[in-house]
């Protein structure tokens, strides 16, 4: 008996070898006919037995000889973070394929060729299966593609307009403002050690969009204090805590807080994606059980705005003072079903229930995790560099002048930031930390290769292929960007990319030099490529990448918000409150690196200056490190392992100036 069964298992093993032998022999076959350089895989990195086994195995594979090849690297999930620029750097080539037995991929840090491929939508489409976890609630714009797609772009894109623009500027200065006074607590100039500035700004940015998308008004956590201890905004809520600050009403059965309910649904999303939803609720496991509450809680409360949002349209008590992107949807399905019936038409509704549930959670998925990790982000480059920090704080004085922040106006105030070095420090931060490190293109099955001029010549990606705009590299790409001197030769951010210039470097000055040259760009020929396929372009009113009064890099070298017709919608939602929470926090306070863990305020009081930089220098050397080493993502890239504890000092009253 046991012979039979090892010999199935043996004959099974061995046909699926000689398939995958078969289907890589196939591939690479393709990928040689393109003509570009390419890498063989013994399997795609998203392999799900090699992403299971791949954290137990990894520490012995680094010490084989093959630790430091290419395709070694490119096996890791990860490895356009972790490599950045590097592979391209070494293969000579800002094109490649890599070729497993599962499929082909066209990677690619070129800028022409990225702006070819996203202004030409119906050629190189999304591959909407790696998309099937945004449809958690429904169908959306982010999931969907071709007709589909057009049909929710065109219905959810008009709330993102100017005057909503303006409405998220003040909630987002409002929240910014309860946000320092947390951190402060009695404080008057210098707060406590910060260690949370993570969670707290994915809670601001979870009440700007609530209150903004959704008329959910969320006031920030008070202070509370009971015996002797402090509850701060950084802390969890019970429903029944988030209750008492909050103005919008939810029904009282909740067993997870409006707030919490997300937080935790995003935390444990890896268990929504491997398994199945009736398969989480029964196993015994903690994290997949708080993964499947969060998931019908977050549902819960997703069917009471819908629901909320229909009774106040049907008694005509819709409010009108912010976007409302869920009541605006109602209102389009309810006009499109009453016009439909009024023609006899079979006019299909704007959108159903199920895709407005759809399009809600991924509005408030991408919007609040990219606006946050933004402000997390910008916050740890500044006290990183406190030189920058300077300049910034001196450029937000000559906005505001001696003002009160309950002066401060969209219209007359946001353009000055975003042109200026507010708007350098977010787009300096973005090109260093985009929300996705890759942005996923492909080439369908059924299609027709697609060609692609790279330098002068075309070349074409074959059907079947996945293609991938690394704007990690891009990003870094030294033929793209005006670079300088690195600030230490010996001691480079990345130890294998970019070492000889300052590319890896935070430096928001460099989008302050006026180059109006053209810079690299695409051929003639790619131009007609490009051309031949237009149509439905894209909605300006959503804002541009980076202003026009900053440096302008060729287009496609800077995709944080990717380009063309599938560009983020909420792109200058997210600059308006990105900009606005910096403004407020550094017109009146630094932040700086909290050096307790090497010495106390006492000891620093009675140290030399060379004693403080030392300190210094070894929390920022652990701060780097952990920006280096332990970032990860599943729907945007964040800081996974660790944290960087800050403090935030009223000005002039810095510790470190460096």
């Amino acid at each position: 008996m046991l012979l039979v069964l090892f010999s199935t298992v043996f004959a099974l093993f061995l046909v699926y070898v000689l398939h995958s032998c078969w289907c890589l022999y196939r591939n690479v076959t393709v990928a040689k006919a393109v003509g570009l350089p390419y890498i063989v895989l013994p399997w795609d990195n998203l392999n799900l037995p090699w992403l299971i086994a791949r954290p137990f195995l990894l520490p012995y594979l680094t010490k084989l000889p093959f630790a430091d090849t290419l395709w070694f690297a490119l096996l890791s999930v990860d490895w356009p973070w972790q490599q950045q620029y590097t592979i391209f750097q070494r293969l000579g080539s800002d094109n490649f394929m890599t070729v497993s037995p599962a499929k082909n991929y066209f990677l690619t840090a070129d800028a022409a060729v990225i702006d070819q491929i996203t202004r030409r939508r119906n050629d190189f489409p999304k591959p909407i299966e790696i998309y099937g976890s945004l449809d958690l609630y429904g169908k959306n714009v982010v999931s969907t593609e071709g007709n589909l797609w057009k049909h929710h772009r065109k219905t959810v894109s008009p709330p993102f307009n100017e005057k909503n623009n303006r409405m998220v500027w003040y909630e987002t200065i409002r929240q910014a403002q309860s946000m320092v006074k947390g951190w402060m607590g009695d404080q008057t100039q210098s707060s406590p050690t910060v260690s949370t500035i993570a969670q707290d700004c994915m809670r601001l940015s979870l009440h700007v969009i609530s209150h903004a998308g959704f008329g959910v008004h969320l006031n920030w956590p008070a202070v509370k204090k009971s015996e002797g201890e402090q509850k701060l905004a950084n802390g969890h809520l019970t429903a029944a805590d988030e209750e008492d600050d909050q103005e919008y009403r939810f029904a009282p059965d909740h067993t997870m807080s409006y707030t919490d309910a997300l937080h935790s649904l995003l935390k444990n999303m890896i268990w929504m994606l491997v398994l199945p939803r009736s398969l989480l609720k029964l196993l015994p496991f903690k994290r997949t059980r708080r993964a499947y509450e969060s998931y019908v809680e977050w549902g819960k409360y997703l069917s009471e705005l819908l629901m909320n949002k229909r009774d106040d349209i049907a008694a005509g008590d819709a409010k009108q003072d912010g976007m409302d992107l869920m009541g605006f949807l109602l209102k389009r399905s309810s006009t499109a079903r009453e016009s439909s019936l009024d023609n006899q038409a079979q006019s299909k509704p704007a959108l159903s229930d199920t895709e407005i549930m759809g399009n809600a959670f991924v509005f408030l998925l991408a919007g609040h995790e990219t606006a946050a990790n933004s402000i997390h982000f910008s916050c740890l480059y500044l006290a990183l560099h406190p030189a920058s920090q300077r300049r910034f704080q001196i450029s937000l004085d000559r906005a505001f002048g001696s003002r009160p922040v309950s002066d401060w106006d969209y219209d007359r105030d946001f353009n000055t930031l975003f042109s200026g070095m507010t708007g350098a420090v977010l787009a300096e931060q973005l090109r260093l930390i985009p929300p996705v490190p890759a942005i996923p293109k492909c080439v369908l099955s059924d299609s027709s290769p697609q060609p692609v001029v790279i330098d002068g010549k075309k070349f074409y990606i074959p059907p079947a292929t996945y293609v991938s705009l690394i704007a990690t590299a891009v990003h870094r790409n030294p033929n793209l960007w005006p670079t300088g001197p690195p600030l230490d030769v010996e001691k480079p951010v990345h130890p294998t990319t970019n070492t000889d210039n300052d590319l890896e470097e935070f430096k928001p000055e460099r989008w302050l030099l006026r180059d109006d040259s053209k810079g690299p760009g695409a051929t003639s020929e790619a131009d007609a490529l490009t051309t031949e396929h237009t149509e439905d372009a894209p909605n300006t009113a959503t804002g541009t990448n980076v202003s026009h009064a900053l440096h302008r890099p060729p287009r496609g070298a800077y995709i944080p918000f990717s380009e063309g017709y599938r560009a983020c919608l909420g792109r200058r939602f997210a600059q308006v409150e990105v900009l606005a929470v910096l403004a407020v926090i550094f017109k009146h306070y630094s932040v700086e690196l909290d050096v307790s863990e090497y010495g106390t305020d006492e000891e620093l009081e009675g140290i030399s200056a060379a004693g403080k930089k030392d300190f210094w220098d070894k929390a920022a050397g652990d701060a780097r490190t952990l920006l280096r080493e332990k970032m990860g993502m599943i729907f945007t890239m964040q800081l996974r392992e660790g944290k960087v504890p800050v403090r935030f000092v009223q000005r002039g009253k810095e510790r470190f100036d460096y």
